[in-house]
């Protein structure tokens, strides 16, 4: 599991959305079978800012796609 802020989500949700086709991020089954993983999304109010935070959590199910993602969208400087 990859936990990622609202942020860091919307700029890799954009990259993807560029690189496959729509079903790849609309469709569950089509997200886990091409890209290895789905996507879960909560929200919590965070008092010290008074605002809602957003977390994206992606929960992978194969290790070599894990990788993959990781070293593509992740390891950035």
């Amino acid at each position: 599991m990859i936990t990622l802020s609202g942020k860091e989500w919307a700029r890799i949700h954009q990259e993807i959305a560029r690189e496959f086709p729509p079903s790849h991020l609309l469709i569950r089954e089509v997200m886990r079978r091409e890209l290895g993983f789905t996507t879960r999304q909560h929200t919590h109010w965070d008092n010290d800012n008074n605002q809602h935070v957003s977390i994206m959590y992606l929960d992978f199910y194969d290790d070599a796609k894990e990788t993959w993602f990781t070293l593509k969208y992740l390891n950035r400087d």
